[in-house]
């Protein structure tokens, strides 16, 4: 979880009371406040909310399945996977920023010139 969440509040002429409930519970930026009314969420609607992927985990028993595959954050980067398909990229580069003709060249040398051309 990222400390640099945004804090997303209703602005101060909107009144809560007017709200529709069940398009709010699609708004990705209102989170903070489903989470605060969570007996007036729409369930069906909130699970195509991309960032309402934790409020639905905690809640599966009444996640609208059929909804809920059109939700982008069903799916989470594979960070291992990204690792081993990267692995023969990783060992290429090093081979040819590490040799010995680069490391101990003269202290001014614009190495990213060399490697990267204009």
């Amino acid at each position: 979880m990222s400390l640099n969440k945004p804090i997303w509040k209703l602005r101060d002429w909107i009144d809560e009371n007017k709200l529709y409930w069940n398009y709010l519970s699609e708004n990705p930026n209102a989170i903070d406040l489903l989470e605060k009314n969570q007996k007036k969420i729409d369930w069906c609607r909130l699970s195509v909310n991309p960032n309402a992927i934790h409020l639905l985990e905690q809640n599966q028993e009444i996640i609208i399945w059929k909804y809920l595959t059109t939700n982008p954050s069903i799916f989470e980067l594979d960070y291992e996977a990204m690792k081993r398909n990267n692995q023969a990229t990783y060992k290429e580069l090093i081979k040819e920023v590490m040799k010995p003709s680069r490391v101990f060249k003269n202290p001014d040398y614009d190495y990213i010139e060399e490697l990267f051309g204009d």
